[in-house]
């Protein structure tokens, strides 16, 4: 009978990050979980907090040092402006 080996996976579960009372819908909120850097934010055209990874993908600056656009809702960088919907999906690059 061969045993077996079941090792626990923790980035295979669901954890709390925040009570929803802690969150502020209009700026970014960020949290650490397992080491890994998150931001929370509320985007205006949704009824839900999204979580992204805290990090631009452009010049890995914190999306938490960001804002949620007044005029698209969506979560802008603070370093170059870029900015990401609520499905990550970067919609503005300023420069280009």
């Amino acid at each position: 009978m061969q045993a077996m080996s079941s090792e626990f996976n923790f980035f295979q579960h669901w954890y709390p990050l925040t009570p929803v009372e802690d969150l502020d819908s209009k700026c970014p909120t960020p949290v650490t979980i397992l080491g890994i850097r998150l931001v929370i934010w509320k985007p205006k055209s949704s009824d839900t907090y999204q979580v992204f990874l805290d990090q631009c993908p452009h010049r890995l600056a914190p999306l938490s040092e960001g804002r949620i656009d007044d005029k698209t809702g969506n979560l802008m960088c603070s370093y170059h402006g870029w900015q990401f919907d609520e499905h990550g999906i970067c919609t503005n690059i300023p420069q280009a």
